[in-house]
Parts: structure tokens; sequence; C-alpha cells
């Protein structure tokens, strides 16, 4: 397996924050990805956050179309998400097990932990979700035990899932556990139409084109989204272009004005304006504070400590 670790410090803390209380703003995140080639198809990776004291800790993360499925241990988890907030709040709770779909945000989402924290996420390609279940998207996204839907067989499966210290073996169970629940076939169209939107960004791809690629209607179309995805196709088109743009950006350090033309930006106020409204900052100064890379992850830490 490949693993891929970070240790996250707020080191722009450093001339706000005393050095003896730095040990309050520190969180590991390790990331492996799936070795069963199949389990690959559907599952990017497992993320593991493991953050062992009770002090505050906060930051911001932005939309992506991937669909994470966070796993609590002893934590109560208070979700906010509307026109104006998407935030998520953890703190301590009693003994026992939540989980949680998060995903397809419009805006930044922001967690707050003050808790220790030791969290389970995985992180589901577009529409793979469908292959395991069959339950509706609004449902899911309504209860805060998503992952009883893999082990309705396996009361105690949670149990042994923490209990196992070592991340390796960690990935190990959830990935025989998932490869037993696979059990339906994706959406041909489904996966056709991610493929054209992948390959079509230069081409400036409208729902309109992507319908009539696909030999279906626009309403069609939007049934085919909702029901494997849960977002429409423009909202999932949209993002998919803010998240190369912040590629670019973070990876590749293009010139803004030659990441905007290549995304078919040719105003520089909209593209700004764009940015601004998936990620809270414009492109500079989210370069300025932007805290962590991570495979397709980028955190922002927040100026906060709170004990």
């Amino acid at each position: 397996m490949n693993i891929a670790e970070s240790k996250m410090i707020l080191l722009f803390l450093s001339a706000f924050v005393h050095p003896h209380d730095i040990a309050y703003l520190t969180m590991e995140s390790i990331i492996i990805k799936p070795r069963n080639e199949v389990l690959k198809k559907y599952v990017q990776y497992f993320l593991f956050f493991k953050k062992t004291d009770p002090g505050f800790l906060s930051y911001s993360t932005f939309p992506n179309n991937n669909l994470c499925l966070a796993i609590y241990k002893e934590n109560t988890i208070d979700y906010t998400s509307n026109s104006k907030s998407n935030n998520c709040i953890i703190t301590p709770g009693n003994v026992g097990f939540k989980s949680r779909l998060f995903g397809f945000h419009k805006m930044p989402f922001q967690v707050n932990i003050s808790s220790a924290l030791d969290q389970i996420c995985i992180l589901f390609e577009p529409a793979a979700l469908r292959v395991f279940t069959r339950e509706s998207f609004e449902d899911l996204l309504a209860i805060d035990h998503v992952f009883d839907i893999f082990t309705q067989k396996s009361d105690f499966f949670l149990e042994q899932l923490f209990d196992e210290n070592n991340l390796l073996s960690r990935a190990e169970k959830l990935e025989t556990l998932l490869l037993e629940n696979l059990n339906v076939r994706q959406s041909e169209k489904m996966i056709e139409a991610l493929h054209l939107i992948k390959r079509g960004s230069e081409q400036n791809l409208t729902t309109e084109k992507l319908a009539k690629k696909l030999g279906m209607s626009a309403p069609t179309l939007f049934r085919l989204f909702k029901n494997n995805i849960g977002m429409n196709p423009k909202s999932f088109m949209n993002t998919h272009r803010f998240r190369n743009i912040l590629n670019e950006i973070l990876r590749e350090k293009q010139a803004l004005t030659h990441v905007a033309y290549a995304n078919l930006y040719y105003d520089q106020a909209h593209f700004i304006k764009d940015f601004r409204s998936f990620s809270g900052y414009s492109p500079k100064q989210l370069l300025n504070k932007i805290s962590i890379e991570q495979n397709d992850l980028a955190w922002i830490y927040n100026n906060k400590n709170h004990r």
C-alpha cells in the first residue's frame, strides 16, 4: 500500500502562540490508498486523523466532487449546512460511534475540533457509493450512522476496527468489508458522463452539450446525476473546474491569467469571483494562507487558539 503522511502543525501561528501551547494545535493525517485493483475504481483512499489532546483546532477545506464517509469514536458531531454556513463542530461524546457523509459542498467547509479525535474517512470516487448501496443520498445525508449500510451482518466491526492501532491493518479490514458489499453495477451512462467531463473541460462543455453527447434529454441527465451523485450536472462541472484550477495554482504554479484562460475564463473579474465563491478567498489570498497540501486535499488552519 502507498502511504502519505503529514503532521499538521500550525507553524504560521508561532508568532502568536507560546511555544508550550503548540502541542494543543497538532493533528496527524495519514492517507492509505486501496491495494485491490477493483476497489481502486471506487475508493480514492482511506484518510486517518489522529489528535490525542483535547485542545481546540480549526481548519477549512474546499469543495470537491468526491464523497467522504467519516467515522468517529466517542465524539459528538454537529453539522450545519445551508446557504450561509457549512460547519462541522466536533466535541467530546459518549462511548460509541458516529458516521456521516460529507461532500458536494458549494462553499468552504470549516471544521472546529474541541476534543481528542480518532477519525477514519473513506473518500469515494464520484458516483461510486452507488455500487455499494441503493439507499438514497437524501436519506443517508440525514443520519449519523451511515456506516451501518456496510456492517449489517457484523455488529462489532467498528469496535474491532478502532481497536486495531496499525493503520495498514485498519485499511485492510476496510478493503475486505467494502469488497464484500460491492454488489451493484455502476451506471454505464454515468461512467460515460464522468469521462466526458474529465476530458471536456477545455471544450466549454455545458449541461446541454453533455446531454446531447449522451443521447438523452436535459431532465434525464439531471436525474442521472441526482440519483448517482446527489448533485446536479452543472454544480458537478463547476466544482470539477474549480478543483482543476486549484490544483494548477497550488502545484503547477501557473500565472493566474494563464490558469483563467486555460479554464475558459476570459474575464479576470469573473474568474476571481467564482474562485472566491468556492474557496472564500481570491487565488492570491489563498496561496498565502494554505497550510497543508496532501494529494487532492488542501487545508487552511484558522488563526485561533482556544483552551
